[in-house]
C-alpha cells in the first residue's frame, strides 16, 4: 500500500511541474539541470535549491531522487 501512495505522490508532483511551466536549464546544470530550472522559475539562488534538494533527498528516503530523475527525463530544455 505504501508503494502505491508513493507512486501517486510522484505522479502528482511530476504533473504539477509540467502544468506550471517548469523547464530544465542547459546553461547552469550540474547533473540534469532540474535544480537550476527550478531556481530560475522560483527566482531563487541555484545553490540554495541544490542544497535543499539534497537535504530533502536524504530525509525522504529516495522519493526526491525518484522525482528528480523523472523530471530530468520529462522536463523540456530551456537555454
Amino acid at each position: 500500500m505504501g508503494s502505491i501512495i508513493s507512486l501517486v505522490i510522484i505522479g502528482v508532483i511530476i504533473y504539477l511541474f509540467h502544468k506550471n511551466g517548469y523547464t530544465k536549464s542547459e546553461n547552469h546544470k550540474v547533473i540534469g539541470g532540474v535544480c537550476a530550472g527550478m531556481a530560475v522559475r522560483l527566482n531563487l539562488n541555484v545553490n540554495l535549491v541544490r542544497v535543499l534538494t539534497v537535504i530533502a533527498g536524504l530525509i525522504s528516503g529516495g522519493l526526491v531522487l525518484a522525482v528528480y530523475v523523472l523530471l530530468w527525463i520529462s522536463l523540456p530544455k530551456r537555454d
